[in-house]
């Protein structure tokens, strides 16, 4: 569990290029394959937030949530709440993929990435850190906005989505991230005091000191 905690967003890189090779084999199409890429979109902006260039952990617990309190290596965000919720994404998307006539699968699977996760990177993060970008958002703006336009053109160029599919994708939507992201995630595995830290070079990437002074927060040292 320790090089999972660790290394979670590496071992999402190497099934990202993983499922690019089955799909050159498979070759998936139409909304399965539209499905499938968004998964892989997903494997690399969590890559792109953890990695490189990395320092989301920062980001979140130092700018996002500031004042929140706790030590900024691990709270609110911390190894093990972070590797529960980003591994549990992973069939959050997967599901849509196997089952693409489920057209309310794949909308929450598209919801998430087209509405939140542009909300939440391009808009409030960007404010916080008042910059043009930060770790996530080319993923988001490059993969699964340019993805989930292209569903739902095609779910409703088709007529294959009915108000029903609205109303489910809403619930998928909001059980994951109600549920696996602010109750359990946040809520139950999230602590001041928690005994899973990030690691410093986690917590130093994308050049955190600098950019934390340049907002007018004074950076925590870290070991």
């Amino acid at each position: 569990m320790v090089f999972i905690r660790r290394h979670w967003y590496d071992l999402g890189l190497a099934l990202a290029l993983i499922t690019l090779t089955l799909q050159s084999f498979l070759r998936l199409e139409g909304l399965q394959l539209i499905l499938l890429l968004n998964l892989v979109v997903l494997f690399v902006h969590q890559f792109e937030e953890y990695h490189w260039p990395g320092g989301f952990p920062w980001i979140l617990n130092e700018a996002v949530k500031r004042g929140s309190g706790g030590l900024p290596d691990r709270y609110l965000l911390n190894q093990n709440n972070v590797a529960f919720i980003n591994i549990l994404a992973w069939p959050f998307y997967l599901l849509p993929v196997l089952f693409p006539d489920v057209i309310w699968l794949g909308l929450g699977q598209v919801l998430f990435g087209l509405v939140g996760q542009v909300i939440f990177h391009g808009i409030i993060t960007n404010l916080k850190l008042k910059t043009w970008y930060n770790p996530g958002l080319a993923a988001v703006m490059l993969g699964h906005v340019p993805l989930g336009i292209w569903y739902l053109a095609e779910v409703t160029g088709h007529g294959w989505v009915q108000w029903r599919d609205w109303l489910f994708a809403l619930i998928y939507l909001a059980a994951f991230t109600g549920v696996v992201m602010q109750l359990i995630g946040f809520r139950l595995l999230a602590s001041p005091m928690s005994p899973y830290p990030f690691a410093p070079e986690e917590m130093r990437r994308f050049d955190r000191e600098r950019r934390l002074r340049r907002i007018g927060i004074t950076p925590y040292p870290l070991n």
